[in-house]
């Protein structure tokens, strides 16, 4: 025999809002209990990581507060993150799915080690944790079971790490049996780990033309900070932090890299990356870059805009000498672009008669 009960909490892990911190240490944030779906809980925060492997991550975890003697408490549980209009990110947390939970004495919480990471946060716009917080909504359906037959544990079993041990590997260097010198600058990597993330490396390292390179690979033609990004590509399938400043500039590089090792994902990327810095100065090196490096979905971006654009603008960007260059360079893309234009400046029409 069962009763159900349903009720959904927000919270706002921050000093300044509703949910006071009750213990705080240097990495943790617990809040006061609440009530929901007849009974009593609490939230922990960590704002650098449950654990070691969790850092750069803010961990969420939702406990039972126990009434006393053993029970089992089943639930359908969902945590989702909400954005500055009160609605559910769907990326994160639960991604509005309901999860079956179970809280007992021996295993009184249930959430993620891995919640969201700090710069994430930042990224969707929300308020950072030292500034003001963000908000947690906890949806709880209760079905308290009268029985208090013994449960045996469900693990919270924490993510996958492979790819942090990996990026610790390429760190230390440890293991490492291939040498680079990329402009005067040494790197040192992992034969099997390039070869199998890479075709081309795969042919360089372990293919006919290992023996040219068992002693030390000098790769021309590429900047050491855009190898080393790339190196961390390879190794942990994510794009390190770039600065602003140079983001630009290190994305079109990294792009050429990715085009020249295979490495699709990579490539992708930066594709992607780089259909929001198209404007009215950049389109025709945009372009020009799409169409060496075969990047179809770049280059139809580019045209959009281009198609967007009133006279005043057309004038402008094909008057520009990036804008020149390309019609030189590859007529081609003036002949494919004259057709999609809803009004052709004569400069334009020009260009497409060479």
């Amino acid at each position: 025999m069962s009763c159900v009960m349903s009720s959904s909490s927000t919270l706002t892990p921050s000093a300044a809002a509703a949910v006071k911190p009750q213990t705080v240490s240097p990495r943790c944030v617990k809040s006061e209990t609440f009530l929901a779906g007849g009974r009593r809980w609490y939230v922990e925060f960590y704002p650098d990581g449950h654990g070691p492997r969790d850092a750069g991550w803010i961990s969420v975890f939702l406990f039972l507060v126990p009434a006393g003697a053993y029970e089992v408490v089943t639930t359908q549980l969902k945590i989702s993150l909400l954005d500055a209009h009160g609605k559910p990110v769907p990326s994160y947390g639960s991604g509005g799915a309901w999860r079956c939970c179970a809280f007992s004495t021996n295993q009184g919480s249930w959430g993620y080690s891995r919640f969201i990471t700090r710069a994430d946060l930042g990224r969707l716009g929300h308020v950072s944790w030292e500034n003001g917080g963000f908000s947690v909504q906890f949806d709880i359906i209760v079905s308290k079971e009268t029985s208090t037959e013994y449960v045996p544990v469900r693990m919270l079993v924490p993510p996958p790490d492979i790819l942090h041990d990996l990026g610790q590997l390429l760190s230390t260097g440890e293991g490492a049996d291939v040498t680079f010198e990329v402009g005067g600058e040494i790197f040192v990597a992992h034969r099997c780990v390039l070869a199998a993330r890479s075709s081309v490396f795969r042919a360089e390292l372990l293919g006919p033309m290992k023996e040219s390179t068992s002693m030390c690979v000098h790769i021309k033609d590429m900047e050491p900070n855009v190898f080393k990004a790339l190196l961390h590509f390879i190794y942990t399938d994510s794009v390190p932090e770039i600065d602003d400043a140079d983001a630009l500039s290190m994305i079109q590089h990294l792009l050429v890299a990715a085009d020249r090792y295979g490495l699709k994902r990579l490539k992708l990327t930066c594709e992607e990356k780089l259909c929001t810095y198209i404007n009215t100065s950049r389109v025709a090196t945009t372009v020009a870059l799409a169409e060496q490096h075969a990047c179809t979905t770049l280059k139809e971006e580019c045209f959009r805009f281009l198609e967007s654009c009133n006279n005043s603008m057309l004038d402008l960007i094909t008057r520009s000498s990036d804008f020149e260059h390309l019609a030189r360079s590859c007529p081609s893309i003036i002949k494919e672009l004259i057709p999609k234009l809803p009004r052709k400046p004569p400069c334009v029409t020009n260009y497409g008669n060479m």
